[in-house]
């Protein structure tokens, strides 16, 4: 091979990996959910912290091979009584990552594949925010991210009645930089019922937030087609959506500023914050 060809195929090779590589990192949101909305008093709660809706103005409900960075991030839970308690220690990695090869095997990175798993035991009765938390300045660009993501779970006595009236505590405030706050009992909904809620920017409502709730297992049009699941939000950062299927719905927010700084020794020229509150709902009840 003369050198000429050679060089190109070098070249050809760095761009491969360059695109690669900034594609399996670029900019993927992380959301974190249970598998249940109400469990009974003392039962384990199971969290899901899963990565990915990358795609389609980060606006899908798909995992991309990447997961929550537990050295940059906060795994906390916020009790009945307003305590908070740190999960770190119950992550556990249910994926298996795979060493990928390009060129001949001359360049190397970790294919991140599954996602992370947390639990905690719901001893009080009343609602459980976890709120999980990342701070990082990403390896492909001069850029922030800061990622923001609430489930909340309801713990209940008994299992009669087990949905029927609503817990107190699903508004309280986490203090999260970019949150979202429902404004009505998220653990008790059902096809029919509207969640309302509120997007709270550093501690202020966010007018006119651009707000996509995401189905999961259904494509979103593109950003800027009108829908019923891209939201805006009022001038009290409050918005509104009516479920009408059960299923696993992800609500996300995102916004991008010229925010400049360093961050554990690394420069950034503009920063990315990402917040989401996942819920799950439950098909129509008929009325007695």
């Amino acid at each position: 091979m003369n050198k000429t060809r050679k060089n190109s195929k070098q070249i050809i090779c760095l761009l491969i990996i360059i695109f690669t590589l900034a594609g399996a990192a670029a900019a993927h949101d992380g959301w974190i959910q249970s598998n249940v909305m109400r469990v009974l008093q003392g039962d384990m709660v199971y969290i899901d912290m899963q990565f990915g809706n990358h795609e389609n103005m980060h606006r899908d409900y798909k995992i991309y091979p990447s997961k929550w960075d537990v050295t940059k991030s906060t795994f906390w839970v916020h009790n009945p009584k307003g305590e908070i308690f740190d999960i770190n220690s119950t992550i556990i990695d249910v994926g298996k990552d795979t060493l990928q090869t390009f060129c001949s095997g001359a360049t190397t990175y970790t294919d991140k594949n599954g996602y992370l798993v947390a639990t905690f035991t719901a001893e009080e009765k009343g609602i459980y925010i976890v709120d999980v938390r990342q701070d990082t300045v990403v390896s492909y660009a001069p850029e922030r991210s800061i990622k923001c993501s609430k489930a909340i779970v309801g713990s209940v006595p008994s299992t009669m009645a087990n949905y029927g009236s609503s817990l107190a505590g699903f508004d309280v405030n986490c203090g999260q930089v970019l949150e979202i706050v429902p404004l009505n009992d998220p653990t008790k909904l059902s096809v029919g019922d509207t969640l309302s809620f509120q997007i709270l920017y550093k501690g202020q409502p966010l007018e006119d937030g651009e707000v996509s709730v995401i189905p999961r297992g259904k494509t979103l049009p593109v950003m800027g087609v009108p829908n019923p699941y891209d939201l805006m939000t009022d001038m009290d950062g409050m918005a509104s959506f009516t479920f009408d299927e059960a299923n696993y719905y992800l609500i996300v927010v995102h916004i991008e500023t010229d925010e400049g700084g360093i961050l554990n020794g690394k420069t950034y020229k503009m920063t990315k914050y990402t917040g989401t509150l996942n819920t799950i709902v439950r098909p129509r009840q008929l009325k007695h």
